[in-house]
């Protein structure tokens, strides 16, 4: 361990100030430089994440079914590698640390391939789509490269469970902060930069989104210090350490609970646009309600800490899913083209973010824990399999309902409704007003009914953590303590 960093002096006594884990607390500053790494993050993941497949659909020029397969293979590979970035970073030690340096490095890669992914080649045909394939893998791994490090900072910065729930909850007010932020001038950006041209208005509001976020990445490496070490002697062997990552039955509850959560959230964001734009109507809206439920996961965000230290991470994790997944499954039975409906149901489903901390703070008591038990800490592979986990349930959400859309039709959409307003005979009228329906119902169960059950499915692991008993964790954190007083770390 960084002893250097361990100590605090007050300046009026000169008495070293330490917590009960023989740590200096952490002050404010690194609450807020630590959030802002996922604030940056969002900058590229909530503009993939959120735009890229209408980008594709509609503007690159892809079919449904070719950016379906697109982003399955991209992201099954993408969290395959997640693994092995996580088994480089425990095998790296540097002055700077194990994580720091790859979030330096990793974030020019990832600006880079943020502004290539947006950006339209002037070629067609299968060298065009080839084109897709490598920005868009590239994009992945950079973006591995940069946030798998990221978020295992918390469990080297501190040992304090309420430290750790507190930066925990920092990066989680930076995402729905960047993703309101994106959500509100995204759309608007390319507009203006684009001039009625959307190829190159997404093309200048990526780069420009990249110049921002550069600075904001080389801040959280420089100020989040790495003050928990672990040594090369304590770390096995890969095979030993998968092994190790399947023996930790609470930290594959709270992996299957990041998956499925993962799966109904980013799922239903890649699809919002379509269900706005068709189902609801109403241009005019979909900036607003695109970032509803993230303003109120802001407003919510600040007390997620205090709740998950009385009431349980895994408590508040099921009350999460419960509000989410049910506000979803009123929404595609509700009336689609309600603005009040689908402004309240969004302001409902917005309370789901009460959870956020809660996914990250299971991982971390689940590694704690083991390493207790069995003294052996798998930090870096753990937040590898939760980055796997998240990009995994997103390639499966993407591809799935982009190919259901596909099913329905919506390849004919815009061609349909071009149709219908030159149309005059009713029964032609009648006709295309079917069809047009019948795709509106598969976008509808897209956005709404099928993350809805896969946020109630995402229950079924909670119930088998069992870490959430009053006071077990701090016992779990007194004798680390004690362990690694007594070897002198």
């Amino acid at each position: 361990m960084d002893t250097t960093n361990m100590a605090g002096t007050s300046a009026k006594s000169g008495i070293t100030k330490v917590n009960q884990y023989g740590m200096a607390p952490l002050k404010p500053i690194n609450y807020l430089v630590y959030g802002m790494g996922n604030f940056a993050s969002q900058l590229s993941w909530t503009m993939v994440s959120t735009y890229l497949s209408i980008f594709y659909t509609d503007v690159f020029g892809l079919g449904t079914g070719a950016v379906a397969l697109l982003m399955l293979i991209a992201k099954v590979w993408d969290g395959i590698n997640d693994p092995m970035m996580g088994t480089i970073m425990e095998r790296t030690h540097t002055k700077h640390g194990r994580f720091r340096p790859y979030i330096v490095v990793g974030a020019i890669f990832l600006v880079i391939f943020t502004v290539l992914t947006f950006t339209v080649p002037g070629f067609s045909g299968p060298a065009k789509l080839a084109y897709a394939y490598i920005t868009y893998i590239g994009l992945g791994m950079s973006y591995t490269m940069t946030n798998v490090p990221y978020l295992a900072l918390p469990v080297v910065m501190t040992r304090d469970p309420k430290e750790i729930n507190k930066l925990n909850a920092a990066q989680m007010m930076g995402m729905t902060i960047g993703q309101i932020i994106l959500n509100l001038f995204v759309l608007r950006l390319v507009e203006w930069f684009g001039h009625g041209e959307q190829a190159a208005g997404y093309h200048s509001t990526a780069i420009l989104l990249a110049l921002i976020a550069l600075p904001m990445f080389w801040a959280v490496a420089a100020l989040s210090k790495e003050r928990i070490d672990v040594k090369k002697s304590e770390q096995g062997s890969i095979i030993e350490g998968l092994k190790l990552i399947a023996k930790n039955k609470n930290l594959v509850c709270a992996l299957l609970y990041s998956l499925m959560n993962m799966f109904g959230m980013l799922g239903r964001i890649s699809v919002a646009v379509y269900f706005y734009m068709h189902c609801v109507q109403n241009f005019a809206f979909i900036t607003i309600f695109m970032m509803m439920q993230m303003i109120v996961g802001t407003i919510v965000m600040p007390i997620a800490p205090r709740l998950c230290m009385k009431y349980g991470k895994r408590n508040i994790a099921i009350v999460s899913m419960l509000i989410q997944g049910l506000s979803l499954i009123i929404i595609f039975f509700g009336p689609a083209e309600s603005i009040p409906f689908n402004f309240v149901m969004m302001v409902i489903y917005g309370l789901g973010y009460i959870a956020g901390p809660s996914g990250s703070g299971m991982i971390v008591d689940a590694i704690d824990d083991f390493d207790l038990k069995y003294g052996y800490r798998n930090d870096g592979m753990a937040f590898s399999f939760s980055g796997m986990a998240t990009k995994i349930g997103t390639a499966l959400a993407n591809s799935l309902f982009l190919v259901i859309m596909g099913k329905f039709g919506y390849d004919n959409m815009f061609a349909l409704k071009g149709q219908l307003e030159a149309a005059t005979e009713s029964s032609v009228i009648a006709d295309l007003t079917s069809q047009i329906s019948h795709i509106q119902f598969g976008i509808d169960m897209c956005a709404n009914l099928l993350p809805g059950i896969v946020f109630l499915l995402g229950i079924i692991p909670l119930l088998f953590y069992t870490l959430d008993k009053p006071g077990y964790m701090d016992k779990v954190r007194d004798g680390l303590t004690e362990r690694n007083n007594n070897r002198g770390i």
